[in-house]
């Protein structure tokens, strides 16, 4: 046997590792020359979604025709007609372009292997509001249902020791305002000293965050009062769960071994809950621009289960805690908020978008949010 040569060895490290940085170049260039091509055929698919729908319309209108003698036809009802193939030959037109794909999973869910999420969120979503905090976040946690017990246990402990009952509620404008569980009879330093003891067990507390931010005043100015664009929803809220719903499923694949994940949500009243949940049952059925349907129905089960703060949950106390911070930072990046230092090491990590981690979404981007997860 030849004895092993240094040079050669060298040699084939180097070829190694430059092969190796040319594959993950190759691949960030695809994902990107992807992403830009979901992109330029997003009208394309929309225009193709609502092509059945309009067919349908118009349809009905011409039966609507049929049902009574051409003389008789309310002017309204053919001018509605007109109007509605009208629309349809436009959307035939918009329609014929090449539609790519979309971004799929590239292994089967473990079905064993599961995990809940918890969604809660921040300010004011209504992008007319006055509210003086200016970011509306919605914020969710990730955590492996195999380690929830033991989770829920430090965490009911924490507040054992330091709050002085289990059953004690956090919410993070308590936390804030010296208020409610974090009152201490207006003692100052007890209200510090539960302050620190928070950011420590937060710290130690096994979970991932996901976290989307919408600036409300920088919205405005740069898009004004209609979705960022015509694949989206309207309402604020429902675009925000669509952002991160999508960075949720390539969590789950690419950082909880393809999970699948039960969502739950804390309940703000039955019709803000109704919308919510049909947005989610949308995307079972139709998928955003970049994620196809069948992703979201492999990696997540259906429906959104909601509770109420009262039922004292564990991850919806998380997630309430989370928000905050991140749309703090967000409206500030030089300013570091309470908590900020340890979240932002809960956030997902990954660079599968055009400008954040996966675990940080900022809407509109601008250049100043580069790198603010890691300061």
């Amino acid at each position: 046997m030849e004895p092993y040569s240094y040079l050669g060895g060298c040699h084939y490290v180097t070829s190694f590792v430059c092969s190796s940085m040319w594959y993950y170049a190759d691949m960030a260039s695809k994902q990107s020359s992807m992403s830009d091509d979901l992109t330029n055929s997003r009208d394309v698919r929309v225009a193709a979604q609502h092509l059945d729908r309009q067919e349908r319309y118009v349809a009905l209108l011409r039966q609507a025709q049929q049902l009574q003698p051409f003389h008789e036809i309310p002017g309204a009802l053919e001018d509605a007609l007109k109007e509605a193939e009208s629309q349809l030959w436009a959307l035939h037109a918009r329609s014929g372009g090449r539609i790519v794909p979309r971004r799929r999973p590239t292994k089967s869910t473990d079905m064993t292997n599961t995990c809940t999420v918890f969604l809660d969120e921040c300010g004011q979503y209504s992008l007319s509001s006055r509210d003086e905090f200016g970011a509306f976040v919605l914020s969710a946690v990730i955590i492996r249902d195999d380690d929830s017990q033991r989770i829920d246990e430090q965490w009911r402990q924490w507040k054992t020791e330091k709050l002085g009952a289990a059953s004690k509620l956090v919410h993070e404008p308590d936390v804030r305002k010296g208020k409610g569980s974090f009152w201490f009879q207006g003692n100052k330093l007890r209200q510090s000293q539960a302050r620190e003891s928070l950011s420590q067990i937060l710290s130690e507390l096994d979970f991932m965050g996901i976290v989307c931010v919408m600036n409300r005043p920088a919205y405005i100015a740069d898009v004004g009062l209609q979705p960022l664009d015509n694949s989206l929803p309207t309402h604020p809220y429902l675009m925000t769960l669509d952002f991160l719903m999508e960075r949720l499923v390539m969590v789950l694949e690419q950082q909880f071994g393809g999970a699948r994940a039960h969502v739950v949500a804390e309940a703000r009243g039955l019709l803000e809950d109704a919308r919510l949940q049909s947005e989610f049952t949308r995307l079972f059925l139709e998928g955003t621009t970049y994620i196809s349907a069948s992703w979201f129905r492999q990696a997540l089960a259906p429906g959104i289960d909601f509770k109420i703060k009262k039922d004292n949950i564990t991850g919806l106390q998380l997630t309430d805690l989370l928000a905050r911070p991140c749309g703090e930072k967000v409206l500030n990046p030089l300013t570091t908020p309470d908590r900020w230092s340890v979240f932002r090491t809960k956030l997902c990590q990954g660079q599968e978008t055009a400008h954040s981690i996966l675990g940080l979404k900022i809407v509109p981007w601008d250049e100043r949010y580069d790198g603010i997860w890691g300061a």
